[in-house]
């Protein structure tokens, strides 16, 4: 069977009568005008499909298989989804399982993968392993980020392995090239190698302060951004926080990613820190010394959360922080918590809130999960807390944390004015106390409303 490729968007207009006949054949199968009407404006060469053979056929078979509400669904999600079969479009799912790639994952981050014929799939999947010498573990972590590389055909995705290459003047088959395009922004592969080379060029000509800075600019994704807008906000940049040139390529050499906020973005993140209790003076000197918190909004939940934590449970003051600000450049759950729970554990410290006082600060700031494991690993001072790996650190962490934040919806405050509960055994008492609550809360609540319902005779 010929496969059905997808149409350039200059495709020769339809004509009224045909455009008519096509959006009556989705009216038939049960689509709206509005979700028609989307789904033409995306993929307009469907409008010169003919109704009979091709279009209604289509329509058809993929309403057995999804019904009309989910059909509906996905002709928005998927452009061009009309242009495979169920059958075609499961085949492609089921091989992309087979190779140990999380296939629903890529059909979310890059569902037209899908729509592709398995042949050209599996040859640009093949051609990346290849080119590059991956492993099948290392092709897995590569499809799940970048994903829409297998959208592209083979020459497109050598062609930009090979100017990663040559901009970084590494061979091909080298581990550390591998590494570096596992670890790169999401869009690597939607830019021609072209354009991809003349941008990294063009950043690393105005700002950077060495040549290893282009690695940083490769994997934080400057290339998304044209020449004149990489001028015009970095222009800005300079203009919000008063940085001379020197200043400008060392903070952006750093974190090239600032590029890719709007300047409004990074003025009301910048705002936003003062809102939250830092002086202008404090703001600018955190974010001179951390050029990434720029990039945050500062009044989300996991930012919020974090501000908290660190006042709150570890007792820190604005300016402890404003003089630390790599603290608000880590997680809660993946780094900040991990560090200050295994001390409490073990007895390093008695209490989060005097972890300053303990000699152990720096730990808690200066050390990276890999740096960090031996320092985990080592045997506690309490006898019942032994840990077999640093993973079992940061999972067991991950898991208190949310189960008091998330499943008990605990506040950072009321956690702080219990600490107890962080040294509570999760499995062996906290959840099973906590179900137990819940039940009779739950029991209770059942007897008033069933036992004895409000009546107008009743006092409330």
């Amino acid at each position: 069977m010929v496969r059905h490729a997808l149409p350039t968007p200059a495709a020769s207009p339809a004509s009224a009568d045909k455009a008519d006949a096509v959006r009556a054949e989705f009216a038939k199968a049960g689509i709206s005008a509005e979700v028609a009407q989307k789904v033409l404006a995306k993929y307009k060469p469907c409008l010169n499909w003919d109704v009979e053979t091709k279009l209604r056929p289509a329509l058809q078979s993929w309403l057995q298989e999804l019904g009309t509400e989910q059909l509906s669904q996905q002709l928005q999600k998927v452009q061009g989804l009309l242009v495979c079969t169920p059958k075609e479009h499961g085949e492609v799912y089921a091989w992309l399982v087979s190779k140990g790639v999380s296939a629903a994952r890529v059909q979310l981050k890059a569902p037209h993968v899908m729509t592709r014929e398995i042949r050209a799939v599996q040859s640009t999947f093949e051609a990346l392993q290849q080119a590059a010498a991956f492993s099948d573990k290392q092709m897995c972590i590569l499809v799940h980020k970048p994903s829409v590389a297998l959208a592209l055909g083979t020459e497109r995705v050598l062609g930009t392995l090979q100017t990663v290459s040559a901009i970084l003047e590494m061979p091909m088959g080298l581990d550390s090239l591998r590494q570096i395009i596992m670890a790169t922004h999401d869009r690597l592969f939607l830019h021609s190698p072209a354009m991809l080379h003349q941008r990294v060029t063009f950043f690393c000509q105005m700002y950077a302060t060495g040549t290893h800075v282009a690695r940083t600019a490769i994997t934080m994704g400057v290339f998304v951004n044209p020449e004149p807008v990489m001028q015009a906000r970095a222009a800005k940049l300079q203009e919000q926080l008063g940085w001379d040139s020197d200043q400008l390529k060392q903070k952006l050499s750093a974190s090239p990613s600032i590029l890719n906020y709007e300047p409004s973005t990074l003025a009301r993140n910048f705002h936003d820190m003062q809102g939250a209790g830092f002086s202008h003076k404090q703001v600018w000197a955190m974010c001179t010394q951390q050029p990434s918190l720029l990039g945050r909004k500062w009044t989300s939940d996991m930012n919020s959360e974090k501000l908290q934590f660190l006042t709150r449970l570890l007792g820190l003051t604005l300016a402890d922080i404003a003089v630390r600000p790599q603290l608000l450049a880590h997680s809660v759950t993946g780094f900040l918590g991990p560090r200050v729970w295994f001390m409490h554990q073990t007895g390093a410290v008695k209490v989060p809130n005097n972890v300053m006082t303990s000699g152990c600060f720096s730990y808690v700031c200066g050390y990276s999960r890999a740096q960090s494991s031996i320092r985990l690993s080592s045997p506690p001072s309490n006898p019942s807390m032994v840990f077999d790996s640093v993973c079992m650190v940061f999972d067991h962490w991950k898991q208190h944390w949310e189960f008091l934040r998330q499943h008990m919806k605990l506040s950072v405050d009321t956690i702080a004015a219990h600490q107890d509960l962080l040294l509570t055994s999760l499995p062996d008492r906290l959840a099973p106390r906590w179900q137990l609550l819940s039940s009779i809360a739950s029991g209770q609540a059942a007897f008033k409303a069933e036992d004895h319902p409000h009546s107008p005779g009743h006092s409330v």
